[in-house]
């Protein structure tokens, strides 16, 4: 019957308290031994910001050769687009989303192209789906490889929340090159490009801010064109009206009437008459000044350099962006190997490389959840002390702590999972949970000896009484969580960092927490 169950149970305990009582020295060391020795575990955890989930999309950043019109890179995204509807099956394809170019007005704060060549594409998977966005990912990397030589790829398979956390970059590793000649820093990030592509475990590897975009240098003789009546201003409008448009310096409107929709009226060439550096050569220059027309290069040179397709700021200083991405890994091995490599490098005096993006915020929300850790044992203790009215008692009840981190550690390596904002807050969980179940022990333990019984025997009894809510309690939470820890979820590392804490600390529990209470209570010079 179950009640003859529980009575064999409580038997089984008996003795095995009663072993560990005759043993205490032993037990202690042991236990505080393998304690110390667990904690060696967390140099062997992987860490991250957040789990890596599977949510269901990804973007693919694309990057053609500097200079590429606009044109063209819609003829690559097609054929791109090709590409993944290829490898990805249409039942498994939901959405599918490009954006080519930048428009060069306010709009280019809001996307992560930087000139005619770059794109990107949104591509949604439905929920039926064989494979994770991560194992597309993976397939479409090599493909993308083999069939579109010389085109930079890049992917994001982080959601909304990722995103956020990393402040929108879009890899979670991001090391930026601080300098104040351009040329300089690129060359450098060049260097840190090769290091960190020989890492294990980066992908993606890229410097964002490429400097060799075609550009048209126009020296301007300023003389001649002064005295012609020409001034720098109206060369420069009368440049932009040819090439673009005179709606950028001079808007104007017209609405019609009939819809109310309103229309920007401006001066521009054909699109086809732009075609040539002669086109460039015979654009007129007027003024108010200046009535009949004076072509450009009457009063200009022109050279054909290079120059930035953008420039990055971080605090005033420019920087120079290499991000990369991590596949087979976690983030924060990967950092860390990357930091190695990098110390190696000699860098120019005013340069610096910095790690940045998702591996600095990972390490202060670290540093932040440590010391929320420490500041809720230390709020703990002092509520016990209130509670207790000792400064002993909260201290044999707090050895729970140490216990389920233990478990944590064992349990996270036990299953591959690694240290990340969701572990930790199963682990701030768990401390909560296991100091209750010693409360429960030490609290009663501590009535029968006010009542006149000796410290063992109160001690026992009080295990004894209090095993069944102890095992109920931590029993109800694993199986609650037990269905989290398996399913692959954001909640999968908050899950196993509760169990692993529970199982072990529970058990320990039940059988040091009596252990350490005759030892202390023994020195206090109490009656055994």
């Amino acid at each position: 019957s179950l009640v003859g169950r529980f009575s064999a149970l409580y038997d089984v305990y008996e003795h095995v308290l009663n072993w560990a009582l005759r043993h205490r020295k032993k037990i202690l060391a042991s236990t505080f031994g393998v304690f110390a020795a667990s904690l060696s575990l967390y140099f062997f955890i992987g860490t991250e910001l957040l789990p890596v989930m599977d949510v269901g999309q990804f973007t693919v950043y694309i990057r053609a050769p500097s200079g590429t019109r606009v044109e063209k890179t819609e003829e690559l995204i097609s054929k791109v687009e090709e590409t993944v509807r290829e490898e990805i099956p249409p039942s498994e394809l939901k959405m599918l989303i490009s954006n080519i170019g930048v428009l060069y007005d306010w709009p280019a704060a809001y996307t992560p192209n930087s000139s005619p060549g770059d794109a990107f594409i949104e591509v949604q998977l439905s929920s039926k789906r064989k494979k994770s966005a991560q194992e597309y990912v993976q397939l479409l990397r090599g493909v993308f490889v083999e069939q579109f030589p010389g085109i930079g790829f890049a992917f994001n398979t982080g959601g909304l929340m990722t995103t956020a956390l990393n402040f929108g970059l879009p890899s979670p590793i991001n090391i930026q090159v601080e300098g104040r000649d351009m040329k300089t820093a690129h060359g450098i990030a060049l260097e840190v490009k090769e290091v960190v592509r020989g890492v294990p475990g980066a992908a993606d590897v890229r410097v964002q801010q490429n400097l060799d975009y075609p550009q048209i240098d126009i020296d301007i003789d300023r003389i001649k064109a002064a005295y012609l009546g020409i001034t720098q201003e109206n060369i420069v409008k009368n440049i932009v009206t040819a090439l673009n448009s005179s709606i950028n310096f001079s808007p104007a409107f017209w609405i019609d009437y009939v819809t109310g929709n309103h229309y920007f009226v401006g001066a521009q060439y054909l699109e086809e008459d732009i075609n040539s550096m002669e086109t460039l050569d015979n654009i007129p220059i007027t003024s108010s000044v200046q009535k009949e027309p004076i072509l450009l290069k009457n009063i200009a040179k022109f050279e054909r350099i290079t120059a930035p397709v953008e420039v990055g700021h971080l605090n005033i200083r420019r920087v120079i962006d290499v991000y990369a991405n991590v596949f087979g890994r976690d983030v924060g091995s990967v950092a860390r190997d990357i930091e190695k490599r990098l110390k190696k490098l000699h860098l120019p005096e005013g340069y610096s490389v910095n790690m940045r993006g998702e591996v600095s915020s990972m390490r202060e929300s670290f540093k932040g959840f440590g010391f929320g850790m420490i500041l809720a044992v230390i709020l703990v203790y002092l509520a016990l002390v209130a509670q207790f009215r000792s400064f002993l008692d909260p201290f044999i009840v707090m050895l729970a702590v140490p216990l389920g981190l233990m478990g944590v550690l064992w349990m996270l390596s036990i299953t591959g999972t690694t240290l990340n904002v969701q572990s930790f807050m199963g682990t701030i969980m768990m401390v909560g949970i296991v100091v209750a179940n010693s409360v429960l022990m030490v609290e009663f333990a501590n009535r029968l000896w006010r009542e006149g019984s000796p410290v063992r025997e109160a001690i026992i009894t009080a295990a004894k009484v209090r095993v069944r809510p102890i095992l109920m309690t931590s029993l109800v939470t694993i199986l609650a969580l037990t269905p989290l820890a398996l399913r692959a979820s954001a909640n999968m590392p908050l899950a196993r960092a509760v169990i692993g804490g529970l199982i072990v600390s529970t058990f320990l529990t039940l059988v040091l927490v009596p252990v350490l209470y005759i030892l202390l209570k023994r020195e206090k010079g109490a009656k055994t």
